[in-house]
């Protein structure tokens, strides 16, 4: 391989995902493709122009630089504000065409001034907290901000919108909370308040929760075919990332030796250590330390001793014919054997999501089946 670290990006899977996502809610049911965080830590330009490209409707994002690249890559589709940014900001967001959340009046007011300064119409969507606890207007005060949203000339009503935070641990909960959502905006039509698209579904959501899809759904997870939430079946999602580097030294070590800084790993027996040119500076997390594993030559082999910032060291002894310059896959498959973001997340204590979102800019994203 070319580079010493790649994460190759499958954009064929990508799509293949999204296509799942449009198979689930149907023809009618608009897309709003997460790609906030740096599409999850797989590349937020290209995979915002694959989604767009196999029918996404719009890209989701979560601050003003993420609007900035999108529109310097001169992506003109829809883009949508998925979280607070700073009021600061608002002026901006409008500038670039973004639609930007509103959850209170200060919110609302910053956004008709922006479109005001900007002589064009800004166009919002509405934040309900249901649940989630750390975003959006509370029921009765979404109420007074929907009266004065349809009052507002400067201002266009997208959508309103709600967060799920445990679609993929509890469902009945989930199906109450969207019990109360659909509630509030019926509440509204029958008070003569017209609803815009309704928006609530997240990956686990789509999965689990037909009755929540409404007009509109929020895949992430699933799009980059991490699994969302149990019981989904096996092949049904295809993983879109694939981190690989290769053996850059291979040593022996004899028992008593140890490897790595704190001597956190010491040889019980002759050991013939690899050292991959990718640690924490990468995006390897800490914590592997003695607890991860790779593919080399199609076989599992373990991490042993402390990740570096620059190196990781494996435990190939048992792996026959391994030579420098082997590939190593850390995500991905390799032969018969696979590594997934879940395992990862499972032998460090986190989830996937952070898992890929933690991979660093040096690490180079190159994108296959584009």
């Amino acid at each position: 391989m070319a580079h010493t670290v790649g994460l190759f990006i499958d954009l064929a899977a990508l799509r293949s995902n999204l296509s799942v996502v449009r198979r689930l809610v149907g023809p009618a049911r608009r897309i709003l493709a997460c790609v906030k965080a740096n599409a999850y830590g797989h590349g937020l330009v290209m995979c915002a122009r694959a989604a767009l490209e196999a029918g996404a409707d719009a890209v989701g994002i979560a601050r003003l630089d993420e609007a900035i690249m999108l529109r310097d890559a001169e992506i003109r589709d829809r883009i949508v504000l998925l979280g607070p940014e700073t009021i600061g900001a608002t002026d901006d967001l409008v500038a670039l065409d973004v639609e930007v959340l509103v959850d209170s009046p200060a919110r609302l007011e910053a956004a008709v001034r922006a479109a005001r300064r900007r002589q064009r119409h800004a166009t919002i969507h509405l934040a309900v907290n249901t649940g989630m606890g750390r975003f959006g207007a509370s029921p009765d005060e979404a109420t007074e901000l929907a009266q004065r949203i349809c009052r507002e000339q400067a201002v266009r009503w997208a959508g309103v919108m709600t967060h799920f935070p445990v679609a993929d641990t509890a469902p009945e909960w989930t199906r109450e909370q969207w019990g109360r959502f659909d509630r509030i905006t019926n509440a509204w039509a029958e008070r003569g308040i017209p609803v815009p698209v309704r928006h609530a579904a997240n990956s686990a959501a789509i999965l689990t929760l037909p009755e929540s899809h409404a007009e509109m759904v929020r895949p992430g997870l699933m799009i980059y075919g991490m699994i969302p939430c149990p019981g989904v079946p096996a092949g049904l999602l295809k993983p879109v990332l694939r981190w690989e580097t290769q053996v850059v030294a291979l040593h022996w070590q004899q028992p008593g030796d140890s490897v790595g800084y704190g001597r956190a790993f010491v040889a019980a027996r002759p050991t013939l250590v690899a050292t991959l040119p990718v640690g924490y500076g990468d995006g390897m997390p800490w914590i592997a330390a003695n607890r991860g594993w790779v593919l080399v030559r199609g076989r599992r082999a373990p991490i042993i001793g402390r990740i570096s910032m620059d190196q990781t060291t494996v435990d190939v002894s048992d792996v026959p014919s391994v030579a420098l310059g082997d590939a190593v896959v850390l995500i991905g498959d390799q032969g018969e054997e696979r590594i997934t973001a879940e395992e990862w997340a499972t032998w460090t204590g986190t989830i996937s999501y952070e898992v890929t979102t933690r991979l660093l800019p040096r690490a180079t994203r190159i994108p296959i089946n584009p």
